[in-house]
């Protein structure tokens, strides 16, 4: 059993306006995610569900051709293998619940996350 503390940076990934800590079970992880308004997740797709429970803030997830703009409360499930990306519209944090991903464990999608803000090219 572990015990994960959302507080202390220890257990966090930074990346510019997208800061993450996972808790990670046997089959299940789940991240902690706290976004800066104007974070971006570039589109991908993989193999894994995810379920995304917004905590605070706006997240606008774009999901194949639709948008889903999600406040305090509100979830959205993320079927596998479906291209979807994001862009926090305002300082969030949220819940990600997928099956086990050594991506996020090892921080090599790193590359997906960036705050456009920042960025001239991702305008």
């Amino acid at each position: 059993m572990k015990i994960y503390d959302w507080n202390s940076d220890k257990q966090r990934t930074h990346i510019d306006g997208y800061s993450r800590g996972v808790a990670v079970g046997s089959d299940l992880m789940m991240a902690h995610v706290k976004l800066e308004d104007g974070a971006i997740t570039a589109p991908h797709s993989h193999v894994h569900e995810e379920i995304i429970y917004v905590v605070s803030g706006k997240w606008r997830i774009t999901l194949g051709d639709e948008d889903f703009e999600l406040g305090p409360d509100q979830s959205l499930v993320i079927p596998p293998n479906v291209v979807h990306s994001s862009l926090a519209i305002d300082e969030t944090i949220a819940i990600v619940c997928t099956s086990y991903r050594s991506e996020w464990r090892e921080d090599t999608d790193y590359m997906l996350h960036y705050n456009q803000e920042r960025h001239l090219w991702a305008v």
